[in-house]
This record gives C-alpha cells, sequence and structure tokens, in this order.
C-alpha cells in the first residue's frame, strides 16, 4: 500500500483545527483517519489533537501483535478520546463545547474496516467511480433521508454544517464502522467537509485518477482552494 496526507487552513479561518494520521504498523496493519475540531478559540484543534494523539498511542501499543483485535483497538481509542475531550471541557471554560468528527479506515490483508463520527467523510475510487462509503451524522444528511430535500438541495442549505454527532461532546459516542474487501488499485479518500464542500464528486474522481498518487493530496487540497475554500482543508489518500 501507498499512503499520503496533507492539511490547510484555507483562506479564511485564522488557525487549522483539522488534524490527520496516517502510517502503518509493523504487525501489517494500514492506517487513516481525518478529525474536524470544533469548538470556540482552541478547543476545536485541542479536540482534534486529543483524538489523534490517543488513536496513535493506542494504535502503536499494538505495533508488534500479529494477533491485534483492529476493531476494538479502533474503537477503545475513540471512545478514550471521547472521555478524554469531554472532561477537559468540563474542566476548562475556554474548552467548553468542544468535540471533533473521525474518520477514517484500517486496512490488514485486502480487509478495510470504515470508522464514522460527524460529517468527514470517506470514498473509495474503483473503476473510475468515486463511492461514499460512509454517512453523514448531519441535520441535512437527517432531511434528505426523510425526503425532505433533494441532493442538491443538500449542498446549498443553510444548516448544512450542523452536526448530529461528534466525539467529546458527550461522555461517550456510538461510531458507525462498515467494511469492504479491497481490490488491486482501489484508491481510498478520508476527507473534512472543507474539502467535500468545495469540490464535487466529479472533480474529486477526475484528480484521484489523473494525478500522480504522491501528489492527490496537494492536487485535491489546490482546487479547493481555487473554490475559495472558507473551511480548513485536509486529505488522507490510501492505494491499495
Amino acid at each position: 500500500m501507498r499512503i499520503v496526507g496533507k492539511t490547510d487552513k484555507g483562506y479564511r479561518r485564522p488557525d487549522n483545527q483539522d488534524r490527520y494520521l496516517a502510517g502503518s504498523l509493523a504487525n501489517g496493519v494500514w492506517f487513516g483517519f481525518v478529525a474536524d475540531g470544533m469548538g470556540g478559540a482552541n478547543g476545536g484543534s485541542v479536540a482534534s489533537g486529543t483524538l489523534c494523539r490517543i488513536m496513535e498511542e493506542c494504535l502503536f501499543q499494538q505495533n508488534d501483535n500479529m494477533a491485534m483485535d483492529v476493531e476494538k483497538t479502533v474503537l477503545d481509542a475513540i471512545d478514550n478520546s471521547c472521555s478524554e475531550i469531554y472532561h477537559m471541557s468540563r474542566r476548562d471554560e475556554k474548552l467548553s463545547g468542544m468535540g471533533t468528527t473521525v474518520s477514517g479506515v484500517t486496512v490488514q490483508g485486502n480487509d478495510c474496516t470504515i470508522y464514522n463520527v460527524g460529517d468527514s467523510r470517506v470514498y473509495v475510487l474503483r473503476g473510475g467511480v468515486l463511492n461514499l462509503v460512509t454517512e453523514d451524522h448531519s441535520v441535512v444528511q437527517q432531511l434528505y433521508s426523510q425526503g425532505a430535500i433533494t441532493e442538491e438541495e443538500m449542498a446549498t442549505h443553510p444548516q448544512k454544517n450542523l452536526i448530529t454527532r461528534a466525539v467529546g461532546v458527550r461522555n461517550d459516542v456510538e461510531t458507525d464502522v462498515s467494511e469492504i474487501t479491497l481490490l488491486p488499485g482501489d484508491i481510498i479518500l478520508c476527507a473534512s467537509d472543507g474539502l467535500t464542500n468545495f469540490v464535487t464528486r466529479t472533480e474529486m474522481a477526475q484528480i484521484m485518477e489523473t494525478t500522480d498518487f504522491y501528489n492527490i493530496a496537494n492536487k485535491l487540497i489546490e482546487s479547493a482552494l481555487e473554490h475559495n475554500a472558507t473551511d480548513n482543508i485536509t486529505a488522507v489518500v490510501m492505494e491499495f
């Protein structure tokens, strides 16, 4: 496998509250995660940074464990992060209400496990088609699922940035988990909404198909900036 990641604060945000984590373990597990923090002042960056730190610690504690339960390790890390972020926010008024999304994958052999909380996303490019393999935890997703708005209306809805689930807002959180079997040539994209809100799926697929692998994340972020992205932008790209 190959993996690359990049993040950018975008044009309007004074700081970057996105974080990402990507790499591999000695036991053959590959991983990529994106976390998009939220909260006043520096709360968002504290939340996303805390999640990535705990995730990294939990994963690398299993570095040489060939019998590693990958899914349990990741879910425990998210649960531990949720509790720590929540209690930090309760102790410090400046961090009150902070939280973070998390979306990403672990890959062991050709088994890919997908994790999601919030509205960061995971896509898989296969045969020229970019498939969304997570479902947003957001107000507009609920409205779309109920048939109240169309897919086109989701992009411009006034509540499109309101999420219904995040890590650390409460003491615990439910993580969506799914699995797919990877095929040679599949490309996985984990992205924050600073990318997906400003670059269409068609544009992302074209970039991923036509760009040298190690430059895909750069090109995706450049495209978001060309579309005047007002949010932090993060992309982790993995090729099987």
